[in-house]
């Protein structure tokens, strides 16, 4: 069930709505999506080729096919590599609240720019 009933507005530019629509694309992800995700401090990741989910695919077929024929250690390693692949490519990053006011600092440099009094 989706409980998303509670709206928050914002106001941008005509560059900075069609810089949001076109991450948010790569992304895979509407551009709501795309906001809740960067305000709540987690970085989405573009959709990677198909060739890549064919290939992670096969590594963790592989994997399976493994599991009794390998020592334990290496099969966790294996493991742990699949997992490390998926939390690197796949899945959105989290920014810590540190990273977050960094970000937004640079943001706000960055619009304000310099000013006219010099």
């Amino acid at each position: 069930m989706n409980d998303k009933n509670a709206r928050i507005e914002l106001r941008v530019t005509q560059s900075e709505k069609m810089k949001i629509a076109r991450l948010a694309e790569s992304c895979g992800i509407s551009q709501s999506e795309y906001v809740r995700q960067r305000t709540l401090g987690y970085a989405p990741r573009t959709v990677p080729p198909d060739v890549f989910y064919d290939f992670f695919q096969m590594l963790c077929r592989l994997c399976d096919e493994v599991t009794d024929k390998v020592s334990p250690d290496t099969e966790r390693r294996l493991l742990e590599t699949v997992d490390e692949i998926q939390r690197q490519l796949l899945l959105p990053e989290k920014s810590s609240a540190k990273q977050i006011r960094e970000e937004v600092a640079m943001w706000q440099q960055q619009v304000s720019g310099p000013s006219k009094d010099g």
